[in-house]
């Protein structure tokens, strides 16, 4: 369900009248949503969803109680206001509470809604992905996958005067193509905000060709390698960085970025110069929220800007403690690229490896921020310059970190879905690397 900026609005006053305790919250969101799976070159199911939710929560002193519910009946919402500050009152108080923030005048104009997006019906669906099913047969291939296209706002209120309002759409293609002998895999994610970005049949060719040249992989030992990481791939990585750069953890000494004289590792060299990432909501090729859940605003933040660490995220609590800025947790991530592509990439390499993409990422050491996981869907041995051989995939144990620290060369940053990034909104080129260690060899495909 979409409610307008106004309806939205309405909605948020009648929750806030009916409220007795000292402030009240609520986020309200909704959307529909429609989608269509593909199995063994045909399409398996197809379905649709329309849903909204309203989230109260009530604050009584620093004791607050949440309620969720699906409704905007008068009765069913003064009911739930009613249970919000009952739980409240039941609750242990809490230490760390702040207050609602009050009236916000300065979030940022994003555009994120497509109305292409949002009208695209099962007709045209079946229409784009009656490219992919026929791509796969042709090359004798087996082809499976998904295509989801939402519609959502979300909205926020409290009873100190705020309000936020923003209204986004998404489409979302994913593929996966092996080859009859079941030596071969490639897999491709997308997702834009603007249908018109999403170019399936662009991307079911490149899949296609991944997967025919990941057939029949030769014996690779596992070790350090100069490893060309492709976008998807990155993506997992920074993805994985991003939840470590916490102030709090920081400061308090439990993370990677403390410092024992400094508290915090704000301004030194964390990675090669040639890195910079950043968010900001107003990225053309990835719009995001220009707010958090609380209805502050997000605007333009670096973290790290030529291998210099710039910022780390805390809470509204943790920056008054300390009394430094509150920068909130993004709603996208961006990574400055080049103008080379990932053919330029591996022409320059002498002798390395090329990973499509990552797969079952698990935390080893959170202080040293190492990972553990899989490669899989087309690991490549070049030689001279060019792909030479498909190799058998790979287990790591790597840091995010040191990766952004043997920084050889960037190719130009795309818009991508890692293996495990979901709906989050980042752009990253893909990356060649003086060394990546590969603990131990795979036998997945």
């Amino acid at each position: 369900m979409i409610f307008s900026k106004e309806e939205a609005g309405k909605i948020i006053e009648k929750v806030i009248s009916f409220s007795k305790a000292d402030s009240v919250e609520v986020n309200l969101s909704g959307g529909t949503s429609m989608n269509l799976r593909f199995a063994v070159n045909t399409v398996s199911t197809s379905g649709a969803s329309d849903s909204l939710d309203v989230n109260i929560t009530s604050n009584i002193g620093k004791k607050s109680g949440s309620v969720s519910l699906t409704s905007i009946e008068d009765s069913e919402i003064e009911k739930a206001v009613r249970k919000s500050e009952e739980i409240a009152g039941y609750s242990p108080e809490n230490e760390e509470f702040i207050a609602p923030p009050g009236k916000q005048s300065n979030y940022l104009g994003v555009k994120e809604y497509f109305e292409d997006t949002e009208k695209i019906n099962p007709s045209d669906i079946s229409e784009k992905i009656s490219y992919t099913l026929k791509k796969a047969e042709d090359k004798k291939l087996i082809s499976s996958g998904y295509f989801e296209k939402n519609a959502e706002f979300v909205s926020n209120g409290n009873s100190n005067g705020l309000f936020s309002y923003h209204k986004s759409t998404s489409s979302k293609f994913s593929s996966t193509m092996r080859t009859e002998d079941s030596t071969g895999s490639g897999k491709i994610d997308r997702m834009y905000a603007d249908i018109n970005l999403l170019n399936i049949k662009k991307f079911s060719d490149n899949v296609a060709e991944r997967a025919i040249l990941s057939k029949g992989p030769v014996k690779c030992e596992a070790g350090k390698y100069v490893t060309i990481l492709d976008n998807a791939a990155v993506c997992d990585m920074l993805n994985n960085l991003l939840g470590y750069l916490n102030k709090r953890s920081a400061d308090e000494g439990r993370s990677y970025f403390s410092d024992k004289d400094k508290g915090n590792k704000i301004g030194q060299q964390i990675a090669d110069v040639k890195v910079d990432i950043f968010s900001d909501p107003q990225f053309t090729d990835a719009p995001s929220t220009p707010f958090t859940r609380e209805g502050v605003p997000l605007t333009k933040s670096e973290w790290i800007s030529k291998g210099i660490l710039k910022n780390l995220f805390s809470s509204r609590y943790w920056a008054e403690k300390t009394k430094t800025k509150y920068i909130p947790y993004p709603s996208n991530i961006i990574m400055k690229g080049t103008d080379k592509s990932v053919e330029d990439l591996i022409a320059s390499t002498e002798k390395g490896i090329y990973v499509s993409r990552f797969w079952y990422i698990r935390q080893v050491d959170p202080r040293q921020i190492l990972l553990t996981g899989l490669t899989r869907d087309g690991v490549f041995l070049i030689e001279n310059g060019k792909i030479k051989s498909s190799v058998n995939n790979f287990r790591f144990n790597e840091s995010p970190l040191n990766v952004l620290k043997h920084v050889i060369d960037l190719s130009v940053s795309e818009k991508v879905v890692g293996s495990e990034t979901y709906d989050s909104k980042i752009v990253v080129p893909a990356l060649k690397i003086s060394e990546f260690n590969f603990s131990s060899v795979s036998d997945a495909i």
